[in-house]
């Protein structure tokens, strides 16, 4: 009875996802969140930064006399949330084969830790930048690239992952140029950052999971259009 309720009803299959993703959260969180600082350590010390821990899921960063930073990844910056979501929809929510279904889900739960991680490192980075380079040169570089952000939004082209990521790089950029222009304090223009990189970075990364999801289960628009036609 249980098997075939969870067959028939979407609303049944949704009901176990959230529950499942409340859970594995709850369980979870903390060690996702200190597996996204170790990685995000290792990709600073690559880009010559260097980073010690102080704890689990924390991160202390230096780079020369000017720049230091204590930063801590808490389970809702941590990439926990996403992977445990898109995994729910992919092997229970959506149809198709278990194959195509365990495939889809990692490869978008993959590509969500590498965004997060990704935003995680924006956030050190250009907090060095912020804090060690002129404003006006700080404000040439955000509008520059604020610029190309938009325009690979709004160039006649069919790839949706393309248009959603200069969007998200416009809006960010945009705003970090905003407060180089003002003459924001790097407190300010980090506090800016990070209320907008959270929301924005992980919606866009989950779209664009959901997209890389859909994708692999049902196939490229041109296919579906092709399959409904005939």
């Amino acid at each position: 009875m249980i098997r075939r309720l969870l067959r028939d009803s979407i609303s049944a299959r949704a009901a176990v996802a959230i529950a499942l993703v409340l859970g594995g959260y709850l369980a979870l969180h903390a060690r996702f969140a200190t597996v996204d600082a170790a990685i995000a350590a290792s990709a600073l010390k690559l880009v010559g930064f260097h980073v010690s821990a102080g704890g689990p899921g924390d991160l202390v960063v230096h780079q020369g006399r000017d720049f230091s930073l204590y930063a801590v990844v808490t389970g809702s910056c941590s990439s926990a949330a996403g992977v445990l979501g898109l995994a729910a929809v992919a092997l229970i929510l959506l149809p198709g084969r278990v194959w195509r279904r365990w495939t889809g889900g990692l490869l978008a739960a993959g590509l969500f830790v590498v965004f997060n991680v990704a935003r995680i490192c924006s956030i050190v980075l250009i907090g060095w930048a912020m804090a060690t380079v002129d404003h006006m040169i700080m404000l040439a570089i955000m509008s520059g690239l604020a610029l190309v952000g938009l325009a690979v939004a709004g160039l006649p082209h069919r790839r949706i992952l393309l248009r959603i990521a200069g969007l998200i790089a416009a809006g960010l950029c945009g705003v970090l140029a905003y407060k180089a222009g003002t003459g924001g304090s790097y407190l300010q223009s980090m506090i800016a950052y990070h209320a907008l990189a959270g929301p924005v970075l992980t919606f866009g990364c989950l779209a664009m999971g959901i997209i890389v999801v859909w994708r692999l289960l049902v196939g490229p628009p041109r296919r579906v259009e092709a399959a409904a036609s005939s």
